[in-house]
C-alpha cells in the first residue's frame, strides 16, 4: 500500500462486548485505511475474532460505535448486530471455519443465497456465469460446476473469499471491507502462499482487509499495520516496518517468552534448556507419575497399510520419546495417526502397546490399550460441541470411574474434571460451558487435557498447534514435553518445521503414503527433511 493513502474507510469506536462473566472487548477503538491489510493479533480470547465479528453485524456491541466512510469521506453508521446492514455497506466476513455444502457444485454454494431463475426454474446457466465471475479473478483454474468437496482446501478457501466479494441485487456498495479470520490455519505451505499473493491483490484493488491470523510470518509478509489486543483491551496499532516480532510478542502477551530449543537426547525437562528443576517438576504434576529417560519401546507399529493411503508404515516410539512425523501435506502422517487409533476400518497391520496387541477396528480398542489422540481439526474429529466441558473431558473414560453396574458416579467425575481444567488452565465460565463458547487456544487444551493423564501410555498429537496464538504454543509445548517426561511415547505431526524440529528426539519423514527416511542428532534439519519429503518426486524425475 502506498504510504501516502491514510482515507479512513472505517472507524470502531469504544467497542464492548460481554459474554456472559467474560468481558470479551473493552472500550477497543481501531481505525482502518483504505487499500491496507491491517492484522488484528492477540492471544486466543484477546477480542481478534470478536472485533471482526462485531465489525461485520455479527456480534451486536453492548457500547461504541461502528462508522463506515464513504469515497467522499461522508460516514455511515452502522447498525449494531445487524449482518445485512454490514453487508450492504460493504462489509464482508471469511470464516475460519469453512461454511460450505461440499456435496454441492461451486456455482451453488456461491449462489445459494440468491439462486437465478428463468421461468420458475433455476437458470443453471446464469449460475455459472456468475459463480465464474466471481472466482475466475481469483483463480482461472477452478471448475465452478464441479462439486466443491472435490476442491483441496485452499481451493475450497478460494471460494469462500469470492463470495465475499459480491455485491448482492439491490446492495448499495461493492465490497469494501473485508474480514478475514485465521484464514490459512488449515492450509498448506503452497496453498498458504497463493492466498496471500490474492490478500495483497485485493488490497492493491483498493480494498480494506482485516487480517486476523496467528502465524507470524504472514504477517509480516503481507500486512502494512497491525493492532495488538489483550484481554479485551487495547494495546497498540504499529507500522509494520516499524516493529519487529519478538516487540510484537511482547505486547501480545505481556512478557517476552523463551525461544523454543529442541531437548537434548536423553534428557528431561529439568535439564532441558530453558527449563528449571522447580518448572519441570510442576509440569510433571500436571500429567502425575516421575521423570523416566528413553526406555523400552512402548508403542510398535509394524506394516501398517491402507488402499490408497498407507504402504507399510513401520515405526517405533520408546517410553519418554517424543517421535515426530515430518511429510508434505497428504503424505499420510495424519492418516497414519487415524489408523492407529482406530478410524480407519481398511487399515491393515499390527499395532503394539506396552508389548501387547491393540484391536484396531474401532477407537475402543486403542482407547483401552490407553492411546490418547488430539487430532488436527478440533472441531469436526475432537470435540463435541453440543456437550459441556465436563462431558468432554469425561466421554472416553466414564465407564472407567462406574460405579456398580455401570452408573455414574458425579462426585468422582466432577473432582477429575475440576482437577484437569484448573491444572491445564482451561479458561470457562464453568464447568457446563460448550467448547464453542472457549477461545481456540482454550479448546485445544480442553481436548489436550481428555487425553493426557498418568494412564496415557502412548499420545498422538495431530498439529497440536494449530490455530492458537503463540502464549498458548509456548504452553503446549511444555505439556508434550512434560508427557514425555512421566513416560509416554509421544508421535507428533506438525507441518510447522521449527516446531518438529525443536520438540523431536527423532524424526521420520513420509511420502506418498511410505516412510523415506529417518533423522536424527544433528542431521535433523529443514534442508534433509524436504529432501525426504520429496524423495518419490525426486526418483521421479531421475535425480
Amino acid at each position: 500500500m502506498s504510504e501516502t493513502v491514510e482515507r479512513v474507510v472505517l472507524r470502531a469506536e469504544g467497542i464492548s462486548k460481554r459474554f456472559g462473566i467474560t468481558q470479551a472487548l473493552d472500550n477497543v477503538s481501531v481505525t482502518f485505511r483504505a487499500g491496507e491489510v491491517h492484522a488484528l493479533m492477540g492471544e486466543n480470547g484477546a477480542g481478534k475474532s470478536t472485533l471482526g465479528k462485531t465489525i461485520a453485524g455479527l456480534h451486536k456491541q453492548d457500547s461504541g460505535l461502528v462508522t463506515i466512510y464513504d469515497a467522499a469521506g461522508a460516514p455511515r453508521e452502522l447498525k449494531p448486530g445487524s449482518i445485512d446492514d454490514a453487508f450492504e455497506a460493504g462489509v464482508r466476513i471469511v470464516h475460519q471455519e469453512l461454511a460450505q455444502c461440499p456435496n454441492l457444485t461451486v456455482a451453488e454454494n456461491l449462489c445459494l443465497h440468491d439462486i437465478p431463475t428463468r421461468a420458475g426454474l433455476v437458470d443453471r446457466r446464469a449460475m455459472a456465469a456468475r459463480a465464474a465471475r466471481l472466482v475466475h479473478k481469483l483463480d482461472p483454474g477452478i471448475d465452478v460446476e464441479a462439486p466443491l468437496g472435490l476442491l483441496s482446501p485452499g481451493r475450497r478457501q478460494i471460494c469462500q473469499i469470492a463470495a465475499s466479494l459480491e455485491d448482492r441485487a439491490g446492495a448499495s456498495h461493492a465490497p469494501r471491507l473485508i474480514v478475514f479470520d485465521e484464514p490459512t490455519s488449515s492450509l498448506s505451505v503452497a496453498e498458504a502462499d497463493r492466498l496471500l499473493e490474492i490478500t495483497r491483490q485485493l488490497a492493491k484493488d483498493g480494498l480494506t482487509i482485516v487480517y486476523v491470523s496467528h502465524r507470524m510470518g504472514e504477517i509480516f509478509q503481507v500486512c502494512d499495520r497491525v493492532t495488538v489486543l489483550r484481554d479485551g483491551k487495547f494495546i497498540a496499532t504499529s507500522n509494520i516496518k516499524d516493529i519487529d516480532e519478538p516487540v510484537l510478542i511482547e505486547q501480545m502477551i505481556g512478557r517476552r517468552i523463551e525461544a523454543t530449543t529442541r531437548r537434548a537426547k536423553g534428557t528431561h525437562a529439568d535439564s532441558s534448556p530453558g527449563h528449571d528443576a522447580g518448572e519441570a517438576a510442576a509440569l510433571r504434576q500436571l500429567i502425575g507419575g516421575e521423570p523416566h529417560t528413553a526406555g523400552k519401546p512402548m508403542l510398535d507399529v509394524k506394516n501398517l497399510s491402507s488402499p490408497g493411503k498407507l504402504r507399510d508404515v513401520s515405526l517405533t516410539v520408546r517410553a519418554g520419546e517424543i517421535l515426530g512425523i515430518g511429510g508434505l501435506v497428504g503424505a499420510g502422517r495424519s492418516e497414519t495417526l487415524d489408523a492407529i487409533f482406530g478410524l480407519d476400518p481398511k487399515a491393515t497391520g499390527q499395532v503394539m502397546v506396552d508389548d501387547r496387541p491393540v484391536n484396531l477396528s474401532s477407537p475402543r480398542g486403542p482407547i483401552a490399550a490407553s492411546i490418547g489422540y488430539v487430532p488436527e481439526d478440533r472441531r469436526l474429529q475432537g470435540l463435541f460441541f453440543q456437550l459441556g466441558i465436563d462431558e468432554n473431558i469425561l466421554v472416553p473414560f466414564m465407564h472407567r470411574i462406574a460405579g456398580a453396574l455401570g452408573l455414574r458416579r458425579g462426585g468422582r467425575e466432577k473432582e477429575l474434571v475440576t482437577e484437569k481444567v484448573g491444572r491445564f488452565q482451561v479458561k470457562a465460565a464453568s464447568l457446563a460451558s460448550l467448547p464453542g463458547e472457549l477461545s481456540g487456544g482454550n479448546q485445544q487444551k480442553l481436548l489436550i487435557a481428555r487425553w493426557m493423564g498418568k494412564d496415557t501410555k502412548v499420545l498422538l498429537l495431530d498439529e497440536p498447534t494449530r490455530g492458537i496464538d503463540v502464549g498458548t504454543k509456548s504452553e503446549v509445548y511444555k505439556l508434550v514435553r512434560a508427557a514425555a517426561d512421566a513416560g509416554a511415547a509421544v508421535l507428533l505431526v506438525s507441518s510447522e518445521m521449527p516446531e518438529l524440529l525443536a520438540l523431536s528426539d527423532r524424526i521420520v519423514v513420509m511420502c506418498n503414503g511410505r516412510l523415506s527416511g529417518e533423522l536424527s542428532g544433528d542431521d535433523m534439519t529443514q534442508t534433509n527433511i524436504l529432501k525426504l519429503a520429496t524423495a518419490d518426486e525426486a526418483v521421479r524425475r531421475g535425480a
